[in-house]
């Protein structure tokens, strides 16, 4: 096991790729540069049973992102060179990883296809949804990490964020205080962002 203190850069964009990590414990944010200038943007916010570093499964691969600890973060490393004899031993495994990293492919596809195609406010609307996992009802969460970060994330200023809550007011949803959001009717918001449960 391995902890990074809250702020730590875990992986560096452009290093030699070298572990793979299970996060255990807390958050991590996966930043990809800009192509132009020192810009970096949040692609993804990971938590607890994810996993990266896959690209040190090869021999001469980089990092695709750099990952920083959004709090006390306990991770279990994986030498890329242990993972590598690991997989080749077992075939089912490899199979589960390749299953694993398609889907996070997916996933990411996905955000690209929403930032794209859908409005801010079912953007967040969507994000609510899955940090509650519930499919009907009402629920208060408490958002896992900073606003500055979530709105990053679904690719918005903080201010627009800030009036895109304002927004879904008219739908149930309203902040309260210590990060927390009271989602009145689950089912009605995901009517509002065409989210679907199946």
């Amino acid at each position: 096991m391995e902890t990074f203190q809250a702020g730590a850069t875990i992986l560096k964009f452009g290093e030699k790729a070298e572990n793979f990590y299970v996060l255990e414990d807390g958050y991590v944010r996966l930043l990809l540069n800009s192509t132009c200038g020192d810009k970096k943007s949040t692609i993804d916010v990971l938590g607890p049973g994810s996993a990266f570093g896959e690209e040190s499964i090869t021999t001469s691969a980089l990092n695709n992102f750099t990952c920083v600890a959004l709090d006390d973060v306990e991770t279990r490393v994986i030498p890329g060179d242990v993972l590598r004899r690991i997989l080749l031993e077992d075939p089912a495994l490899l199979f589960r990883m390749m299953g694993s990293i398609s889907l996070n492919m997916h996933s990411l596809m996905t955000q690209i296809a929403d930032l794209k195609m859908r409005s801010t406010a079912e953007r967040l609307s969507m994000f609510l949804i899955e940090l509650s996992g519930k499919d009907e009802g009402g629920d208060i969460i408490t958002l896992p990490y900073d606003k500055r970060i979530i709105a990053d994330k679904l690719g918005m200023s903080p201010e627009t964020l800030s009036r895109t809550f304002a927004k879904l007011k008219k739908i149930g949803v309203n902040t309260q205080p210590g990060n927390k959001v009271v989602i009145t009717d689950i089912e009605e918001l995901a009517d509002y962002c065409g989210y679907s449960f199946a």
